[in-house]
């Protein structure tokens, strides 16, 4: 393997020579600098990193760290996120570094990718509400933003999307259609984007004097399965829901899956909107109504933002919220004609609500 001593010597320059070039310093001359690059590209030399990052104090590294990998298992779109960062991160000319839990030793983990020098500044998509991480972050001074979390009274840089805007007008076109009777399923209240669109949910009920009735939030957990245990719980009540609103498109398909089983016409029955505009909801049948993220624009912000802070670590935080795009389809219509819809589920379990450990969000006496 060629060494920077190898280049200097191709180019006939010193090594302190070679190393002013490969850490873009401008006190080489042009004619000094095009032969050193030759001999780079002729020897097919690469500088080593580590050295570069004792030189320059920076490691050109952008760590992206996921706190919940299941996450990824509900919310492909993250993928789409995480590669609207990487494009991002490699047209600043940046590498990544990418984390999840299982590859950290402990909490402490995560702010030492950039106290030891392995990143220049952290991306954290999705972290918990309990906050401790972001807490971290601005203690230790960590150059980062968080995507999809969000803490105002920490000084912290963060990225959101508006989503208690995009699941009160979701509920609001429901209401639109004549729908009185709006169930909801929630997704994990640990996460500030579950809590914001049960927000969304309940204001856009309040602002047109419908009751919020607890009998009606089910608290789902991102997966299609519990979109088919919410929709044997819903149609086990009396007073049925003549809609749902689902916190994302997975637990929706659990829903018309469950539908469609029961023979139930999809939407003259029942009318159902999801969240995240994943990639099958356009291709089912009827077609999913829901809320799409603009993915490339976080994902671009969010690399932006990042390295103005490695550059400026003084600079004023910045807290950006997005607004989501209403995807009008097909699932939606005015609400059924006819009574209570009587089905026959598989298992007595399935009327049963989930049962929650610890606090839940929103506070029941919310919910009348």
């Amino acid at each position: 393997m060629p060494s920077q001593s190898d280049v200097a010597k191709l180019a006939k320059v010193s090594f302190m020579t070679v190393s002013r070039v490969i850490n873009g310093k401008e006190n080489v001359k042009e004619e000094t600098k095009r032969r050193v690059l030759k001999a780079i590209e002729e020897l097919g030399y690469y500088p080593n990193a580590a050295a570069r990052a004792l030189n320059n104090n920076k490691t050109d590294g952008i760590g992206i760290v996921i706190p919940h990998a299941e996450f990824m298992k509900v919310a492909p779109y993250f993928l789409d996120l995480i590669t609207s960062l990487e494009r991002n991160i490699d047209r600043a000319g940046y590498h990544l570094v990418f984390k999840l839990p299982s590859s950290l030793k402990s909490t402490a983990d995560y702010t030492q990718l950039y106290q030891e020098r392995k990143v220049d500044g952290i991306i954290v998509l999705a972290p918990s509400v309990d906050q401790w991480l972001l807490r971290k972050l601005s203690t230790d001074k960590v150059p980062s933003v968080v995507v999809y979390g969000r803490d105002d009274e920490l000084d912290i840089n963060y990225i959101d999307a508006n989503n208690h805007k995009g699941a009160k007008q979701a509920i609001n076109y429901l209401i639109s259609l004549g729908h009185k009777r709006i169930g909801m399923v929630t997704g994990s209240t640990t996460l500030i984007c579950g809590r914001d669109r049960i927000s969304g949910y309940i204001e856009a009920l309040e602002d047109n004097d419908l009751p919020v009735d607890k009998r009606l939030v089910f608290y789902g957990d991102w997966h299609p399965e519990s979109g088919e245990r919410a929709f044997s719980y819903f149609f086990g009540l009396e007073n049925q829901p003549t809609a749902i609103f689902c916190a994302n498109d997975h637990m929706a398909l659990g829903i018309m899956r469950s539908a469609i089983k029961n023979r139930l016409q999809l939407p003259r029955d029942l009318s159902i909107f999801g969240y995240n505009n994943i990639i099958y909801s356009g291709f089912l049948t009827p077609s999913l109504s829901t809320m799409n993220q603009p993915l490339e624009e976080i994902g671009e912000k969010a690399i932006d933002l990042l390295i103005k802070t490695i550059e400026d670590p003084t600079r004023p935080k910045e807290k950006i919220m997005m607004d989501t795009e209403f995807i009008k389809r097909e699932s939606c219509t005015f609400p059924r004609n006819s009574g209570r819809i009587v089905i026959k589920p598989k298992d007595p379990r399935d009327l049963k609500p989930e049962i929650r450990m610890g606090p839940v969000y929103p506070h029941p006496d919310r919910l009348k």
